[in-house]
């Protein structure tokens, strides 16, 4: 459990960040033209990110936190939308993000997720969708039916998949799982973990 005085200590750190940078480079204002102020976490560059998460600090815990409040922000307001996010967790966004930073220290944290998400936006789930216990093994994941499906469909253009897309993941689909990890020298377990279905959904990324 993350202590308050730990707490009170990164949100002062973060205050004063804070401070410096709309000092120095002007508030930030919502107006007509699309702008608004930035708040929390998201204005951390990407050299403090990145050294707090390879300390595994709370500071990063807080970081990830953030980054989920303002994930469902944006489900809650962007039109057609009931999750951006299709299968990627947090934690793959947090290291994609963390690739992005170790060769970009300068950037904003927000600034480098808000393009990441524009590039996940035309995937997103429009509409609900429910999520059900995917079992390979001793392995288990939630996904959401869609995602199963978009799965089944992505397995069957590359001739792995003849079932029906039905968002049940059953045996002739993780038989064509295994086929396709098989295919870009993944190990072949048929369980669609994150990097699998990266690899499949988001190959042109």
């Amino acid at each position: 459990m993350i202590s308050r005085n730990l707490c009170q200590r990164f949100f002062v750190v973060l205050i004063l960040l804070v401070s410096s940078l709309l000092v120095s480079q002007g508030a930030f204002a919502a107006d007509d033209k699309g702008q608004y102020a930035l708040r929390g976490a998201g204005l951390l560059t990407c050299a403090i990110y990145e050294k707090e998460r390879e300390a595994k600090s709370e500071a990063y815990l807080m970081t990830a936190g953030w980054i989920d409040g303002y994930l469902t922000g944006a489900n809650q307001y962007a039109p057609k939308t009931y999750d951006l996010l299709s299968f990627e967790t947090t934690e793959l966004l947090t290291a994609i993000l963390a690739k992005h930073c170790k060769n970009n220290p300068k950037d904003r944290v927000f600034a480098v997720l808000e393009s990441l998400l524009s590039k996940l936006h035309q995937d997103r789930l429009q509409s609900f969708s429910k999520k059900v216990e995917v079992t390979v093994g001793n392995r288990k994941i939630a996904h959401y039916v869609e995602v199963l499906k978009r799965v089944q469909k992505a397995l069957a253009s590359k001739g792995l998949y003849k079932g029906k897309i039905s968002g049940d993941y059953d045996q002739a689909t993780i038989a064509a799982m295994k086929d396709f990890q098989g295919s870009v020298k993944l190990k072949p377990t048929g369980f669609p973990d994150q990097l699998t279905l990266w690899r499949l959904l988001r190959s042109s990324e």
